[in-house]
């Protein structure tokens, strides 16, 4: 459940170089603890590092510690994108992108969805990790909103609803979907995708009838 980087790393000093090994050291500790235990029985004291408490404050913390790096690189990747063709089809890579990463290790994938489920509120009482991926909530409505401005701009969408709107909608959509597709016991990207596209494109045509036919 990585994703491996596409650029390199400027020099570091050997004070940052430790930094770094330390959480390289203690993700790969409390990945092997989750996998091993399952996130519900490990505890934080399973993952057996010196001064672990500095880099994760609670289990949660740990558990963002693991997929912090790798989501925020997704998002940049994502950022990078031409974005060419109609929005379903945009809207079904952004999202497929972030379905592939979970099905890569549903055992993380699922707790790590489960506690984050509340995304689109404010939560208190974090530690540094889970705030940090708290705070990529607005990177990513950043993104979306690109996207879908970008197709108001040109007309490819209609211009009745605010960009935030329609973006707020597509993620509530993802979160929703994305959940209950990790509760499969082997979740497919193809077919998790396929139905987040379906809901998706319900959204953005809507259930009014077309013209001619009768109302229901």
């Amino acid at each position: 459940m990585s994703i491996e980087p596409t650029t390199e790393l400027p020099k570091l000093g050997l004070r940052e170089r430790g930094k770094l090994e330390k959480r390289r050291r203690i993700k790969q500790a409390a990945r092997a603890v989750f996998l091993d235990k399952g996130y519900e029985d490990a505890t934080q004291a399973d993952v057996a590092i010196g001064t672990l408490f500095v880099y994760a404050k609670d289990k949660r913390d740990l558990l963002m510690m693991i997929i912090n790096d790798d989501l925020d690189q997704l998002n940049e990747e994502l950022a990078g994108q031409p974005w060419e063709g109609p929005l379903i089809d945009q809207l079904a890579t952004f999202f497929g992108r972030r379905y592939a990463y979970w099905a890569s290790e549903p055992r993380l994938a699922r707790p790590a969805v489960q506690e984050t489920f509340d995304f689109l509120s404010r939560a208190t009482g974090q530690g540094q990790e889970t705030a940090r991926f708290y705070g990529r909530r607005a990177r990513i409505g950043e993104l979306l909103e690109s996207i879908i401005a970008a197709k108001q701009r040109a007309g490819r969408i209609g211009g009745a609803h605010a960009v935030a709107d329609i973006a707020s909608l597509c993620m509530t959509i993802y979160l929703t979907e994305v959940r209950r597709w990790l509760n499969d016991d082997d979740p497919q990207v193809d077919a998790g995708v396929a139905r987040l596209r379906k809901l998706l494109a319900l959204a953005l045509s809507g259930v009014q009838p077309a013209d001619g036919e009768a109302n229901a």
